[in-house]
């Protein structure tokens, strides 16, 4: 009697045994999801960290540029999705992403500036006021202002791929299977990836021609 009492328990074990089991995988894919999200999260703070110096610094030289371009330049900036009145970390990835592509517009408008020679144009070369160097040569001002751009972009670049590899590893953690269930049904959504837009890979900065002799 005691065995086929067993025997009659035995599914009900089974079963019970199948759904711990799940409910412990369930659980586990549930904290690696979130600790891979939360880390892509993390990362994208580097960037915007690193848009947060860019604008700051294009400001700045925005301010030392006189006359229409410095017009040109503010509206840009203020074309972007800041003019919402949010701050750059509030703004979703494509929106940052526009607002880095509208920072290379404006900077491509400050080279330019910087290469004219004083007394020509709207105004000085840029950074020349700001760096407070009245005869700063134009040479002089493409080459420091070539020098704090590739700060900048390596900067950017460099939060870019830190931040990237994260939501890749998120994406394809949330992706595969059977771990895509768990994701779906918990509302695991994916996240975009900072790339670099059509715009931007086309405007690279031209400063040969400034440099020359």
């Amino acid at each position: 009697m005691g065995n086929s009492s067993l025997a009659s328990w035995a599914p009900a074990i089974i079963i019970g045994v199948l759904v711990l089991l799940i409910i412990g995988w369930a659980i586990v894919v549930y904290n690696r999801l979130v600790t891979k999200r939360n880390s892509s999260t993390e990362s994208l703070q580097g960037i915007d960290i690193a848009l947060e110096n860019r604008f700051d610094q294009i400001k700045a030289q925005a301010d030392a540029v006189a006359g229409v371009v410095k017009k040109e330049v503010d509206l840009i900036l203020g074309s972007t999705s800041l003019r919402t009145g949010r701050t750059i970390e509030q703004l979703s990835v494509s929106e940052k992403t526009e607002l880095n592509t509208a920072m290379d517009a404006a900077q491509q408008k400050i080279v330019a500036e910087a290469g004219k020679p004083q007394g020509l144009g709207s105004g000085p070369g840029a950074l020349a006021s700001l760096e407070n160097y009245p005869e700063m040569k134009t040479t002089q001002n493409v080459e420091l202002l070539q020098r704090t751009i590739n700060e900048t972009e390596e900067r950017l670049q460099a939060a870019r791929r830190v931040y990237n590899r994260a939501a890749t590893d998120y994406n394809t953690s949330r992706q595969v299977f059977p771990t895509v269930i768990i994701a779906r049904l918990l509302g695991f959504g994916g996240h975009d990836l900072f790339e670099l837009s059509d715009q931007r890979k086309r405007n690279q900065y031209d400063l040969e021609g400034f440099l020359e002799s």
